[in-house]
């Protein structure tokens, strides 16, 4: 018989191209398309504190003031540490005449502007971070991994807990060959984020990758409990079904 082609794996977006849309629509000042954007890449399972924040300045922008704030505090549970969230938190709460919770945000904002462990303030450190993480994103991209992966390491060694550092960094990871490296960051954001619909994604893949198929049908298994509708798992779960040998 002729050798099976290699099998081709469902892609996983390195970013969302929701996201990257949706910047150059608030660029361009359409604040109404580029909230739609977020919404939706946040709906999809793009919910990082920046998404929500970015959200949250279009509202802000918008004159939807209570949705604003809605959205700059689901960007602060992600990351309580996020001084521009808790800065337009305090203008927005200041419009709406809630003077005391303003000053609460804006304190809180002037607190975390001082340096932390880093050695930086902490806007100034959540922004090297980022800039590591795109540079990382552009290597990536470019087909250059390693130093992808030292770009996101270096992005981690700042900040530790920006959990969406840690996923570009596990799907770099899994695109160098190297699942069980990607399985131990993976873990490492579960642990906290339990129900991430991408790290789960991810999860599974790299325990399929290493060869650990019982791994991958359970935490597959666990995503489809929470996200019943999420097309990729069918996907998944069909190819885990090919290579256990079972048929429909």
């Amino acid at each position: 018989m002729p050798a099976r082609p290699p099998q081709r794996l469902p892609r996983l977006a390195s970013e969302s191209d929701l996201l990257t849309v949706a910047r150059e629509r608030f660029a361009a000042r359409d604040y109404r398309g580029a909230a739609l954007l977020f919404a939706s890449a946040i709906a999809s399972g793009h919910g990082y504190a920046d998404a929500h924040h970015m959200l949250g300045l279009c509202h802000a922008m918008l004159e939807s003031r209570e949705a604003a704030i809605q959205s700059f505090d689901a960007a602060l549970r992600i990351n309580p540490r996020y001084v521009e969230a808790h800065l337009n938190r305090s203008i927005v709460l200041g419009d709406l005449g809630r003077a005391s919770e303003a000053a609460e945000s804006l304190f809180r904002a002037h607190e975390l502007g001082r340096p932390d462990e880093t050695g930086f303030p902490t806007v100034v450190a959540n922004r090297l971070a980022n800039m590591h993480a795109e540079l990382g994103r552009a290597y990536r991209e470019a087909g250059a991994l390693s130093q992808a992966t030292d770009q996101f390491r270096s992005a981690l060694q700042i900040r530790p807990g920006f959990a969406d550092l840690r996923l570009d960094l596990a799907r770099t990871l899994i695109d160098a060959g190297d699942p069980a490296g990607a399985a131990r960051e993976l873990d490492e954001i579960l642990r906290d984020r339990s129900e991430w619909l991408e790290a789960m994604l991810l999860r599974g893949l790299a325990a399929y990758l290493a060869g650990d198929l019982e791994q991958a049908e359970s935490v597959w298994e666990r995503a489809a409990e929470h996200y019943p509708e999420e097309p990729r798992l069918e996907t998944y779960r069909s190819m885990l079904a090919r290579r256990l040998g079972r048929h429909g």
